[in-house]
């Protein structure tokens, strides 16, 4: 079997036993090291008691330019969390509908409900993007306060054309914020490909399901910011963004 398949494997069960034990005293499966950095985290309107950075222990086999590039993605998926909070809270009203969630209400139909959620029925993109966001402060809060265990990203293939993969989380609170990112895709692609896939896989970590197909919600969630909220284009096909996700 070749090494980087192996290394998949055995980097999917890291991050399998960190998810379910929650801890960061987990040996790791393969050698590399890591080395800790923070990303500034905004600060929007009517959300109380926000860190002023998240932190990763990101693999030390990522060069600079690959590491900023990384730390860009996860800016821009900061920048449309706030840009929605942002727009949501409307002056104080807080019933606002974001640039995100009209875009998504349009083209989300399918898997509104991530998998620990229990309420009333969510029936369309717009709710589903404002369950999604409440859930990235929640875990943007876990990370930043050392309450969910250490986030790490494996620079590690996830297989396929994926940028970046975040697994399923299956619970709310504490959901660690680690990845596999391949670097080489990173120099290949645009930020905004990278952002987005980036976006999927923090939607992934907030509970959310999809076979990454047309009309899932953490699909074209992600495609909306991948194409800065604009309708899509006929001659675009949709593959030609979601299948950069993991």
């Amino acid at each position: 079997m070749p090494f980087n398949i192996i290394e998949q494997i055995l980097v999917m069960m890291e991050l399998t036993l960190q998810d379910v034990l929650r801890t960061n005293f987990i040996i790791p499966l393969y050698p590399t090291t890591f080395r800790e950095i923070a990303i500034p985290v905004p600060q929007p309107p009517g959300v109380a008691d926000l860190p002023p950075f998240i932190y990763f222990d990101i693999d030390n086999r990522f060069n600079a330019i690959q590491e900023q590039e990384i730390k860009d993605a996860i800016a821009l998926v900061l920048f449309n969390w706030s840009h929605h909070l942002t727009q949501k809270w409307n002056g104080g009203l807080n019933n606002g509908a974001s640039d995100l969630a009209a875009c998504t209400n349009t083209y989300a139909t399918q898997n509104f409900r991530p998998t620990w959620y229990v309420g009333p029925p969510i029936t369309n993109g717009r709710r589903a993007v404002e369950v999604a966001m409440d859930q990235f402060t929640k875990m943007i809060k876990d990370n930043g306060f050392h309450r969910s265990p250490r986030a790490r990203i494996f620079a590690t293939p996830p297989g396929g054309n994926a940028i970046v993969l975040g697994l399923t989380a299956f619970y709310q609170n504490r959901v660690p914020l680690s990845f596999m990112v391949n670097s080489l895709l990173l120099e290949e692609k645009t930020i905004g490909f990278d952002a987005g896939s980036m976006m999927h896989a923090w939607l992934h970590r907030a509970g959310f399901t999809d076979p990454n197909q047309t009309s899932y919600f953490a699909t074209e969630c992600a495609m909306c910011v991948m194409r800065g909220y604009q309708p899509k284009s006929v001659g675009v096909p949709d593959e030609l963004f979601y299948q950069y996700f993991s």
